[in-house]
């Protein structure tokens, strides 16, 4: 297959772009190369800025879009690429807030605070694609973790725990929230895409943990008790992601559909353990 994937320079991307390349599929990576700009046998690099328009020509089979966080930015790729399939890397943060949990793929997209313009301009992709006729597949991943993380989640607590330093925990910590891992949203999003199977995907691992609970779970792994502060005037949509990585906002998903397709998650537990002996520990030291 030819594939074209926005982005895919960090985090998620590079496990994308190894995975289609053991494939042996042919890329072309268009982004505005502040990460990387060059890549191994197989790959072609493109540098551009999306909201400038797409300097790539020719017809792919698949495109893997990793970076619309706007519907204009959604409406644009689809009108200006030429292309068989469409993945978009949505997210679960593009549900409409609810009490009804687990949050399944038939669950109303729309307004929720906690997760502010994310939110919004998230759902506003998946209306265009709803709205657009073409083929396209939509990934919805809670929380990710993994090695080079360029969110500050892992090593916000990591080095915190560490150092001593009170981690200021949002509301009570109880909220019960889900995790995946990068490696495994790359295989999700490899199967979808050279299999070509539309439709709306969560991408969640087993099972949840409170705040307070994951906490708890990565001190152990550091090897020291965590002082934690809990701050009641950062609940739900109070949260400041900057004081804390997440938010103690109710948060899990049913993984059904893409576990029927064979996709196979990480344990939470086994995941952080072997990120932390692996990348973190390393990181924090």
């Amino acid at each position: 297959m030819k594939v074209l994937i926005l982005g895919g320079s960090r985090f998620v991307g590079p496990y994308i772009v190894d995975a289609l390349l053991k494939g042996g599929h042919e890329l072309t990576l268009f982004n505005r190369g502040k990460v990387q700009t060059k890549y191994g046998e197989g790959v072609k690099f493109v540098k551009g800025d999306r909201d400038k328009g797409f300097d790539v020509k020719g017809h792919f089979d698949a495109v893997i879009d990793n970076c619309a966080y706007t519907g204009a930015q959604t409406k644009s790729a689809l009108t200006d690429l030429d292309f068989g399939f469409f993945l978009h890397f949505g997210t679960a943060a593009a549900y409409k807030r609810s009490g009804m949990f687990p949050l399944t793929e038939e669950s109303p997209l729309g307004d929720w605070p906690a997760w502010g313009d994310y939110n919004k301009g998230k759902a506003e992709c998946e209306a265009v694609l709803k709205e657009s006729g073409v083929k396209y597949a939509s990934i919805r991943p809670v929380y990710i973790l993994g090695p080079k993380n360029y969110i500050d989640r892992e090593n916000f607590i990591y080095s915190r725990i560490a150092k001593g330093t009170p981690l200021r925990i949002p509301g009570n910590g109880e909220a019960v929230i889900q995790f995946v891992f990068a490696k495994d949203v790359a295989a999700a999003i490899t199967l979808l895409t050279t299999k070509r199977i539309a439709g709306a995907f969560n991408c969640a691992a087993d099972g949840g943990i409170t705040l307070n609970g994951l906490v708890d779970e990565m001190g152990k792994l550091v090897g020291k008790r965590p002082v934690v502060e809990h701050a009641p005037d950062r609940d739900g949509a109070l949260w400041n992601d900057e004081e804390f990585p997440f938010g103690n906002e109710n948060f899990f998903c049913k993984n059904d559909k893409l576990k029927g397709l064979g996709v196979e998650f990480t344990p939470l537990l086994e995941g952080l353990r072997e990120d932390y002996k692996g990348y973190y520990k390393k990181l924090i030291a």
